[in-house]
């Protein structure tokens, strides 16, 4: 799995531009590449879906989910809100974790974990008005926010693992939640199919 593909196709302009999010080496989330492609070229749906493999597909809210190149690509969108919600739930549990450890004789003097809030769906139908990379950038850096704050409370359940709930020693932080995982499915590598 090598990221989010987010992806807006735009019927007002005859458009699709692919935004993607990547998990670099060193465990930062970052935008990695971004191209608007003309669906009036000929290789533009190739092109497009080529950046989607082996990733996890966002589709913005005004795409057209029945569009013929969509039913192409045999595309499987994720859900966002997913991953913002059980982010949320496994932030709560670190807290509520702390919160029972540092009650305990002597504990009073722990730093409280800092997380990052998980941030509020954005409003796709306010940026109707912009252009589709403006709304496939406002979708790809929710995106980006939410996974961060996923990865930085994996690293802080990680390092807190004697405290919490089925922690462990030496544990590899997960990149994405089992759940989501589970629920969702990454964009498969095959041969282009014309």
């Amino acid at each position: 799995m090598l990221g989010f593909a987010t992806v807006d196709l735009s019927t007002r302009d005859h458009s699709l531009t692919v935004w993607l999010t990547s998990l670099g080496m060193d465990t930062e989330v970052a935008h990695t590449n971004a191209v608007r492609f003309d669906l009036a070229e000929d290789a533009a749906s190739r092109r497009a879906w080529s950046m989607t493999c082996d990733r996890y597909v966002i589709l913005t809210d005004l795409t057209p989910r029945g569009h013929a190149v969509l039913a192409r690509w045999g595309v499987a969108p994720c859900d966002l809100a997913t991953l913002a919600k059980q982010t949320t739930t496994v932030q709560e549990a670190i807290m509520a974790a702390f919160a029972e450890h540092a009650a305990k004789p002597g504990k009073a003097d722990l730093t409280e974990p800092t997380l990052p809030p998980v941030p509020p769906p954005v409003d796709q139908t306010a940026l109707d008005a912009g252009t589709p990379q403006q709304l496939t950038l406002a979708v790809a850096n929710q995106v980006m926010r939410i996974w961060t704050a996923w990865m930085a409370t994996e690293r802080e359940r990680i390092k807190r693992w004697a405290c919490m709930p089925g922690g462990r020693k030496g544990e590899t932080p997960a990149v994405l939640p089992a759940e989501f995982t589970q629920l969702n499915a990454v964009q498969p590598v095959r041969a282009w199919m014309p």
